[in-house]
């Protein structure tokens, strides 16, 4: 109770939208960066914040609660809570731990927080959803159908679609809430993966009032018109930004109303009926739309006190902090771990002629072990990267770095010689900024080349300093990640490798890969997209562009009684499709 006090005296003196961890402000202003610095610079910082938020630690609390703690009626920690028994009964309340959000506005979750994420996708529904394959279902569009040449798309509204005050969600309504995110421009990692709509240059310039290649035909008809194909559009659009909003209640300036991302008119199977600033009540929108009466958001400064209160059985599921990682994982196991949408991977600066033998390349690669270095770092908030599309992400290959990327120091020693037979290997400069985690995985990095015969030299930068320094073209083997805005390969492969693409830091640029990314967009078979996307990874890894190091993982424990919670790689789950099998 004295916890729980402290806690609701300290989120009173702040509210929920300015809760937020250091990482994710330091995230957010790197986001808004990127206006400045260059498409791709907040890139390099971003999955940085990724890797405070989610860096492994020893429990720090001293409260000795590893196994053979007090269960507090918590179960085994599994993403669906055991296997599910009979039919799905009706009713009964979910009670959820995450991290305050800084808004329930959609339009504003950060692809950097799983909190505010869920808590987007379970308020608001978009054109499209995704299930825990990622394959698009339909939402608020029953379905949608592509040209012959996948440049425009028509999507048809559900006729029973409608917000949760009533009001019917028509096609001016999707119009609206697409433009409010792609108006954000490249301020937004969402909006920039929506650039090849047609006319998005001057509609983010501000030149046009609306977005060409949204168009409205009637009230439950809507065309996206694109100037290249994508295949991959209505797994894009079930981005929870993308949550479909109402313009009245957004934008509404009567005296005294409450401003939307604080009680927002919700879309979604759950609407917001209120809280304050520890928990967010959302309720069941329509008799026939979930299975569940509501869902109670638990928002918290520190998510260690969410495991503090989910060990009392004060809660179902709830996200944790690192610090609790190692606590949790001894207690409840670690099937309530998923991989996530961010990865953390070092780049070659391919424009730098230490790096232009491939040998070279691939040499580092296989000198260092992802395991290794994973273990050491992030054990239980991470696995290794097996390749660039991450684990969780539908793919034609389960493991391409078992052929090409794999850790193996003879062949590191023996691409050295053949590529420098007179010995010599040039010195690689380790490219990254301060921090604990940072610091660490260069160490490591540098005594595995220096192991093989690679001199090293290491640069750290303050965080500040490196985000001009890594878009100066000075950089050499630098720290940089992604994070995918949908659970495709194409959110992973297309922006970071094709040529020319202002996401593609390395300067990396391949015909055949070019190739075969233009031809996986304009496939309509899912099937041979995935295996086009296969081979171009393929031949990516042979070139050896980057150094695969980390995939992040959403990090969740959840009660026996919780049935039917399946998580997608973007760390939210369909609440509609929960139920609770109370004793």
């Amino acid at each position: 109770m004295e916890r729980k006090a402290k806690r609701q005296e300290a989120a009173s003196a702040a509210s929920a939208a300015s809760a937020e961890t250091p990482s994710g402000r330091r995230a957010e202003k790197a986001l808004r960066r990127r206006v400045r610095l260059g498409r791709w610079a907040a890139l390099v910082i971003v999955v940085g914040m990724i890797a405070v938020a989610f860096a492994s630690g020893d429990d720090d609390d001293g409260d000795g609660d590893g196994a053979g703690g007090p269960g507090g009626g918590a179960g085994d920690g599994s993403a669906t809570g055991g296997v599910d028994e009979g039919d799905p009964v009706p009713g009964g309340i979910l009670r959820v731990g995450i991290e305050a959000p800084r808004s329930f506005d959609p339009a504003t979750a950060s692809p950097v927080s799983p909190s505010e994420l869920l808590a987007a996708d379970l308020l608001f529904d978009g054109l499209t959803g995704v299930d825990a394959e990622g394959q698009p279902r339909p939402a608020i569009a029953a379905s949608w159908e592509p040209s012959a040449d996948l440049r425009t798309w028509r999507f048809v509204l559900r006729p029973d679609a409608r917000f949760a005050d009533g009001s019917e969600i028509v096609a001016e309504d999707v119009k609206y809430s697409i433009e409010r995110v792609v108006r954000q421009g490249a301020a937004s990692l969402v909006a920039v993966r929506l650039e090849t709509v047609s006319g998005y240059d001057d509609f983010v310039k501000g030149d046009t009032p609306n977005l060409p290649g949204l168009q409205v035909v009637d009230d439950r008809t809507f065309d996206v018109i694109l100037d290249n194909p994508q295949a991959a559009l209505p797994q894009l659009l079930a981005n929870p930004a993308f949550g479909i909003v109402p313009r009245e209640a957004v934008e509404s300036t009567e005296e005294g109303a409450v401003p939307f991302g604080e009680a927002p008119v919700t879309s979604g199977p759950f609407s917001f009926s209120g809280g304050d600033a520890t928990v967010a009540r959302l309720v069941r929108a329509g008799a026939d739309t979930a299975l569940l009466d509501g869902i109670d958001l638990f928002l918290y400064d520190d998510l260690s006190e969410a495991y503090d209160d989910f060990v009392a059985g004060d809660l179902d599921w709830t996200l944790l902090p690192a610090t609790r990682s190692a606590a949790a994982a001894e207690r409840f196991g670690t099937d309530g771990f998923a991989p996530f949408q961010a990865e953390l991977f070092y780049g070659f600066n391919l424009k730098s002629p230490t790096f232009a033998d491939p040998r070279f390349r691939r040499a580092v690669v296989a000198a260092v072990d992802r395991d290794a270095v994973v273990n050491a770092v992030f054990a239980g908030s991470a696995e290794p990267l097996e390749g660039v599309v991450p684990a969780g992400v539908r793919r034609g290959d389960a493991g391409p770095c078992e052929a090409v990327c794999g850790y193996d120091p003879d062949l590191a020693r023996a691409l050295l010689s053949e590529a420098f037979p007179g010995g010599g290997a040039p010195e690689v400069r380790i490219d990254y900024y301060e921090g604990p985690s940072e610091d660490a995985v260069a160490g490591i990095l540098e005594s595995s080349l220096e192991a093989v015969g690679i001199p090293v030299t290491r640069r750290p930068l303050p965080f500040e300093e490196y985000q001009s320094f890594a878009v100066s073209g000075d950089q050499e083997l630098f720290r940089l990640g992604w994070i995918g805005t949908s659970p495709s390969p194409d959110a992973y492969l297309s922006p970071l490798f094709s040529t020319g693409s202002p996401d593609n830091a390395t300067g990396f640029s391949d015909p055949v890969v070019q190739g075969l990314l233009d031809q996986a967009a304009a496939t309509a078979d899912a099937g041979d997209r995935l295996d086009q996307f296969a081979q171009a990874e393929q031949v990516i890894l042979g070139h050896a562009p980057i150094l695969p190091i980390a995939q992040f993982r959403t990090r969740a424990v959840v009660d026996d009684d919780v049935r039917g919670l399946e998580l997608t790689v973007g760390g939210t789950f369909a609440g509609e499709r929960v139920w609770l099998q109370r004793e």
